[in-house]
């Protein structure tokens, strides 16, 4: 069944399952059963045989009985989906994780499938009113993912009679790009205007030219940096610290690093982001259409990881 089908014919997400939402029809075993009960009938009637007719008619009570315990064991229950995960990356799992209650909080739906068909089921074997659980799904692409609609399924009582019903979320998990390790190297003031770079000066009373001190070189430190005199004296690599204005002048573009084609570059970026972010170093980006000012910490990281997950190029 398509995607949209299987919308159409779901409940919302937090919605409790009611008769017009749960399907019943008998599954192979249930199948089986219907057509020995069918000629067990035959042969009653034809040899007239009470016994076997007996039989046959009892085979097929317990049948409709098993169909009204089907419906109870599923009527309101109803799956909610908690905070959605963050930090995934195109390539990684998505762990979808979800609340399952029900309308009468003594009430236990037993065993219970839960499936998408993109990852494992997950089997339940007693869903009391307030059971937390995840679903798995591989996520290939960057950019918003759409939670597949659930499918809920039950051969409760007697494994003859299958209930199921399907379960669709509104919301959306935001995927960030794949993570390439490579190597990269700032830019100095690359991506500012002389307009933008004479009002950013204006804004700032510290010199910009004023060197604080010198620091150890690290992979991604811009060689126009380093202190060459410190190399000659036998001193190691190091590289000029200069204040917190002109760090501000550092950016991460489309020249940092070594590649050209598209997905590679922004997966390339991704790991400089990450990486430049957990050394806590002030940044701008300018990426083709996109452009960042210079900033830093958690909030700058994402906003950098979402602009690039988003990303679609201008055709």
């Amino acid at each position: 069944m398509s995607y949209a089908n299987k919308k159409r014919w779901a409940v919302r997400s937090g919605d409790a399952l009611t008769r017009r939402r749960i399907y019943l029809l008998p599954n192979k075993s249930g199948i089986v059963f219907i057509v020995t009960c069918v000629l067990m009938i035959g042969f009653g009637l034809n040899y007239e045989n009470n016994l076997v007719l007996f039989m046959a008619l009892f085979a097929l009570s317990v049948l409709i009985t098993s169909v009204y315990y089907s419906y109870e064991n599923m009527k309101g229950l109803s799956v909610s989906y908690m905070d959605p995960p963050n930090n995934i990356h195109a390539g990684d799992s998505i762990y979808i994780p979800l609340y399952m209650k029900n309308e009468k909080h003594d009430h236990v739906t037993r065993e219970m499938h839960v499936m998408t068909g993109l990852g494992p089921d997950i089997f339940i074997e007693n869903v009391h009113s307030g059971h937390h659980t995840q679903l798995t799904c591989p996520c290939p692409w960057r950019g918003y993912f759409e939670i597949p609609v659930i499918r809920m399924e039950s051969t409760y009582p007697l494994g003859l009679i299958r209930g199921f019903s399907y379960c669709f979320f509104e919301e959306m998990i935001l995927v960030y790009p794949k993570i390439i390790s490579c190597e990269y190297i700032l830019q100095k003031e690359t991506g500012m205007g002389s307009a933008s770079r004479s009002e950013h000066r204006s804004s700032n009373s510290r010199g910009r030219d004023e060197i604080s001190g010198l620091k150890k070189y690290t992979p991604g430190d811009p060689i126009n940096l380093i202190d060459w005199k410190q190399l000659a004296l036998g001193r190691g690599l190091m590289v000029k610290d200069f204040s917190a204005d002109d760090a501000m002048d550092m950016y991460l573009t489309e020249a940092s690093i070594k590649s050209r084609d598209l997905e590679e570059q922004i997966s390339m970026l991704t790991y400089a982001v990450i990486d430049l972010s957990q050394r806590n170093i002030q940044f701008g980006f300018r990426f083709r259409e996109i452009f960042i000012t210079p900033d830093s910490g958690s909030e700058h990281r994402q906003r950098i990881l979402r602009e690039l997950a988003l990303y679609q190029p201008v055709s």
